[in-house]
């Protein structure tokens, strides 16, 4: 029997988790990776380009990076038959330029004659490429099932619409977020998947000599009001009336949201806001020269932080929501706490008396897990099968 020919399309965003998920399928299929770069993607975590306007609509990664970087990245591309970007220079997402380069896609996707096209996340930009996209071929991958409190949009549930309505099957990245999914989605006809994240071990490619700079408590990424960094400043000040040595630092760039600074200017020993866009050097410097990491979030379908801080061996406490629990054991290599100040607050407490986070981090898995491999080597090629069934 040939070996399925996989279009594996994913965004700068998700590139992170995206190099572990292909880890469980290259020897099973022949995967041809794209990369959507747009304007406001062209940083991420793992993925930066300082400008792309001169590069043409199509690139091999490997030109468009230096030798050092694509020596990094070339080992999860071992077995991928090739890695592409697909470069979208306009500002819209539903602009002339999408919508041209959407169609170009298309049209590569059918010339290219493929027998699965997997989208890992919806993109807008690329929407117009499902005109070209036959039944029962498309594969999804969904992040997040519902908006998160604070970034509702109707053009991007418009977005995922039109995905879902074209998807044979769609993969999610836990047991929560994709019954959250079956609540806000009735006769519901694609193949439901559920995966598993791994460590997202690009990053720890970038640890130095420990530190000698005192250890602080971190929160890092995109400040949104769903991940409650309004909740873990109120709780700062109960921590220092017991730990008045302890230091925090917020890093990361709001996504339209006002953090309050009456707290930072308050305690600005104790606190410190990197109020910027952080390179994966800076990123990876951070998280190893903290104590642990926090996540007070009111939400959360999954979490790239976690899986960030897992991969660097640094434990996480976080709120007992969502997705949390499902790869957090409470006490063991992390823990789970309730979303409010007071809560926050006493499990800060917790963590540091007596160094309890070090006895935690000793339970942490920091490398690559066969059994989850597995696990998701037998859900894909199950949802890539039933396309040869179909077509």
């Amino acid at each position: 029997m040939p070996r399925r020919r996989v279009l594996y399309y994913v965004h700068t965003y998700f590139l992170d988790s995206c190099l572990e998920t292909l880890q469980s399928i290259k020897h099973h299929v022949d995967i041809d990776l794209l990369i959507e770069v747009s304007p406001d993607s062209r940083k991420s975590t793992v993925f930066e380009l300082s400008e792309i306007n001169h590069y043409d609509r199509l690139e091999k990664l490997k030109d468009i990076l230096s030798l050092a970087t694509w020596n990094l990245f070339q080992p999860y591309f071992e077995h991928i038959a090739s890695v592409e970007v697909l470069f979208f220079k306009g500002k819209s997402m539903v602009g002339l330029d999408s919508i041209m380069v959407g169609i170009f896609l298309g049209r590569l996707i059918r010339s290219r004659n493929y027998d699965v096209v997997h989208f890992d996340t919806t993109s807008g930009r690329a929407m117009s490429s499902l005109l070209f996209i036959k039944n029962h071929q498309l594969a999804l991958t969904i992040h997040d099932p519902v908006p998160h409190p604070g970034e509702e949009s109707f053009l991007l549930d418009m977005v995922r619409y039109f995905y879902k309505r074209k998807a044979m099957s769609i993969s999610f990245y836990s047991s929560y977020s994709a019954a959250l999914y079956k609540q806000y989605n009735k006769n519901i006809s694609q193949k439901i998947n559920q995966l598993r994240l791994q460590p997202y071990s690009f990053v720890s490619k970038f640890k130095k000599l420990p530190s000698t700079i005192t250890p602080y408590i971190l929160f890092f990424g995109q400040l949104s009001y769903y991940k409650g960094i309004d909740l873990l400043l109120e709780a700062i000040p109960t921590v220092l009336a017991h730990y008045p040595d302890e230091r925090f630092i917020i890093a990361g760039k709001s996504n339209g949201f006002i953090l309050d600074r009456k707290l930072l200017n308050q305690y600005p020993q104790h606190i410190t806001f990197i109020d910027n866009y952080l390179s994966i050097e800076q990123l990876a410097h951070l998280i190893q020269g903290a104590k642990f990491i926090v996540c007070p979030y009111r939400e959360a379908t999954q979490s790239g932080v976690l899986m960030t801080a897992f991969a660097m061996g640094k434990t996480v406490l976080a709120t007992n929501m969502g997705a949390f629990p499902e790869y957090i054991s409470d006490g063991i290599n992390g823990m789970l706490t309730n979303a409010n100040p007071n809560s926050i607050a006493k499990a800060i407490g917790s963590m540091l008396e007596s160094n309890h986070y070090l006895d935690m981090e000793k339970n942490i898995v920091q490398g690559y897990s066969t059994v989850d491999s597995i696990h998701n080597s037998h859900a894909l090629m199950q949802v890539y099968h039933a396309v040869e069934t179909v077509n």
